[in-house]
């Protein structure tokens, strides 16, 4: 009987390196700038504010003087080597949640999220985490970094009875099971505020909106009555009347949609953008957009600035400086 040839087929799929999805928690870069931790506050007789300008979208883990993770608190304006310090607004994952969303903030005048982006995290499995960080819009804005307690600092003995480690009040204990994370209040019912809730240092705070503060309860929010209390919630002047009250702003601004924020008029045109600034308000300083290109010229008693779409970008951000 004749032999018959057998032939096996082996067929192999070769993936390119370039499309594998790399893991953030091996492939990320480190930020240790020791002027990046929050107990870092800004000195601008030791040099300019600092920016994070080339922060663009990559996976970043805070290391050495910088800190062990991103604050999940408000930081005060002028800490972290800037002016706007960023800190993340909500708690950080579990290893087992994988990558999540979280809000970052920036702090300035007194608002605890005057600026806001989207970023990623992930926690890792050994004990830290990474970050896929938005380069800001505007300077200046840098990304904080926070050392976080350690439990045998502060768990009063209980750490050497039991094998579990416990964290002070206002304090969760993180991936690692060492490291005493804040906890973020403000995620549970708002913290029982009626508008804004702001995370703190192991604590919180309730925030209400322009023309209302805070009752006495100091959670839930009401109207302002009038002038005498904290200027009507007016940036500016504050005019009461009979029928109550009303905001002004000086020359050269306009009440914004809240009625109570002065803001530079912007004229928005099918192609180009204006914009006319009192030169008293901006004294000898130079005006410009977010592109450095595009500059306003004084006509003596306005500094205006007309600009294409095309060239300047689409969106409007006014700095002086």
């Amino acid at each position: 009987m004749p032999q018959v040839p057998l032939f096996t087929c082996l067929f192999i799929t070769v993936t390119p390196l370039s499309s594998l999805a790399l893991d953030p928690c091996s492939a990320y870069i480190s930020l240790n700038e020791p002027w990046r931790n929050t107990d870092h506050e800004l000195d601008e007789s030791q040099g300019p504010p600092l920016c994070d300008n080339h922060v663009d979208g990559e996976w970043y883990r805070f290391t050495g003087m910088a800190g062990d993770a991103m604050p999940t608190f408000c930081i005060p304006e002028n800490h972290c080597g800037t002016h706007a310090p960023v800190w993340l607004n909500g708690s950080h994952p579990l290893p087992g949640d994988g990558i999540v969303q979280r809000q970052a903030c920036a702090s300035f005048k007194g608002n605890c999220c005057l600026w806001n982006t989207t970023v990623e995290v992930k926690a890792c499995s050994g004990g830290y985490y990474v970050y896929r960080l938005a380069k800001p819009s505007v300077c200046f804005h840098v990304y904080c970094g926070h050392f976080y307690d350690i439990c045998d600092e502060d768990c009063n003995g209980s750490c050497l009875d039991t094998s579990e480690c416990t964290c002070s009040p206002g304090t969760m204990l993180g991936p690692d099971g060492q490291t005493c994370f804040d906890e973020n209040e403000c995620e549970r019912d708002n913290g029982g505020c009626s508008e804004i809730c702001v995370n703190l240092k192991h604590a919180y705070r309730c925030e209400c909106g322009a023309g209302r503060v805070l009752a006495k309860d100091r959670k839930t929010c009401e109207d302002i009555e009038g002038c005498h209390n904290n200027n009507g919630g007016c940036s500016h002047s504050c005019l009461g009347s009979e029928k109550g009250y009303q905001c002004e702003c000086p020359r050269g601004l306009v009440l914004s949609e809240d009625n109570h924020t002065c803001q530079v008029p912007v004229l928005c045109k099918s192609s180009a953008i204006e914009v006319s600034v009192p030169r008293e308000l901006v004294g000898g300083l130079e005006l410009f957009l977010t592109n450095t290109s595009c500059r306003g010229v004084s006509n003596g008693t306005h500094v205006n600035i007309v600009f294409s779409l095309k060239t300047c970008g689409t969106v409007v951000d006014l700095r002086l400086r």
